[in-house]
């Protein structure tokens, strides 16, 4: 049996079982290991103990007895509190009121999902560590479990940031044009044309390489925004060093922020569109920035990409290719938050954003490819693995 049913067969158990005495040991037997090791893959993988997730659960089971009119006393002894007092310390702690509370109307509870696990690609290019390079995690280098989460703006937002400003570029590295991410180059695909005396912004700054690219290529006026205030810092450094002058706004791109309306020639994105959480209010977000007539650039990896990987010199499917749900998953000690999109969902949100498609870039450059024999640039030979949509606001 594999991680992936092990783990959900394993919380199936526990669902079902949470008004009772959870047999840890039996759990345990869903993965075929011992309870000691399955405590510690549950919690390497979601980053809560086992115990404070089946607390949690209970507490978040409680607060919907409570609202279908279960007594107090009663549900206190379900979910295994010796008193109706150290529930409701529990309770409280937990909920932000007391339970006696729970049953008003108009009252928000903290709940906490269950937890469900699923199958991630993680994929990257073999390269040094070097500031004008990134590897291209978002992809299928390695096989891994990430846990199926609730998609909540703010949480997202928080573990992002956090991503981004202690770990991204140690674990990532860094993406900048003339690069769109793996084997696609704006030197042989030259969606921009000439952006001399132009007003650029790009969505997801990070360091700044992108912006130094464009800045060498004489645009008038340079934008930036980014979601960590550690990428906007690094940003500046970086202009500045160069006597680059750039705007640089720390926020999320799905926010409300100091950018101006029908201002822009150009908005483009490298690798950062994908971490939105509302695709399509950033489109319409950028629609509105951008003068009539603006280009829209952005690049994201292939969605098939995400599902597929390398298994005895062929391409297995991993992933269901339809499913968008959120998940977070941990690499080298960070967690991040991410969706997996479909290409239809780009498409359709950049419609009904009022962008009408000229180009799509879905070709991996042969040059580029014939520079890497790694088995990614084996995959990138028969699929693609990233993609650019060039798009223009009507």
């Amino acid at each position: 049996m594999d991680c992936q049913n092990g783990m959900n067969q394993a919380m199936e158990y526990i669902e079902n079982n949470l008004s009772n005495k959870i047999n840890y040991y039996l759990a345990a037997q869903y993965m075929n290991c011992s309870e000691w090791e399955f405590r510690r893959i549950f919690s390497f993988l979601t980053k809560i103990p086992l115990s404070e997730y089946i607390r949690r659960r209970r507490l978040t089971v409680a607060a919907r007895d409570i609202q279908n009119g279960d007594k107090i006393i009663d549900i206190a002894l379900r979910y295994g509190y010796n008193s109706p007092a150290a529930f409701s310390r529990a309770f409280s702690h937990m909920h932000g009121i007391a339970p006696s509370f729970a049953r008003d109307k108009g009252i928000t509870l903290n709940s906490f999902p269950r937890l469900n696990f699923k199958l991630v690609l993680m994929e990257g290019i073999t390269v040094e560590k070097d500031s004008n390079q990134r590897t291209n995690i978002i992809g299928g280098r390695e096989v891994g479990y990430a846990v199926s989460v609730d998609m909540d703006k703010t949480n997202v937002h928080k573990i992002n940031e956090l991503f981004w400003s202690i770990k991204g570029n140690d674990v990532i590295g860094t993406t900048a044009l003339p690069l769109y991410g793996a084997f696609v180059s704006e030197e042989k695909c030259q969606l921009f044309g000439d952006v001399k005396g132009k007003k650029v912004l790009e969505i997801g700054c990070g360091t700044g390489h992108s912006l130094q690219y464009i800045a060498e290529r004489e645009a008038s006026e340079l934008w930036g925004i980014d979601i960590s205030i550690e990428q906007i810092e690094k940003a500046k450094h970086h202009l500045a060093a160069l006597d680059i002058q750039a705007k640089l706004i720390c926020s999320p791109m799905e926010e409300e922020c100091e950018i101006p309306e029908d201002y822009f020639d150009f908005i483009y994105s490298v690798y950062g569109i994908g971490w939105t959480t509302d695709l399509e209010s950033t489109f319409c977000k950028i629609a509105s920035y951008l003068k009539k007539d603006g280009v829209f650039i952005f690049s994201w990896s292939h969605p098939i990409h995400k599902c597929v990987t390398p298994e005895n010199d062929m391409l297995v499917f991993k992933k269901n290719y339809f499913d968008e749900s959120w998940y977070s998953v941990t690499i080298d000690g960070g967690v991040l938050s991410l969706s997996d999109r479909k290409l239809s969902t780009y498409v359709n949100a950049l419609a009904r954003a009022g962008f009408v498609i000229e180009q799509m870039i879905e070709q991996s450059d042969d040059d580029i490819l014939k520079s890497s024999d790694s088995n990614f640039a084996k995959k990138a030979k028969m699929m693609p693995v990233t993609f650019v949509i060039k798009a223009r606001k009507m």
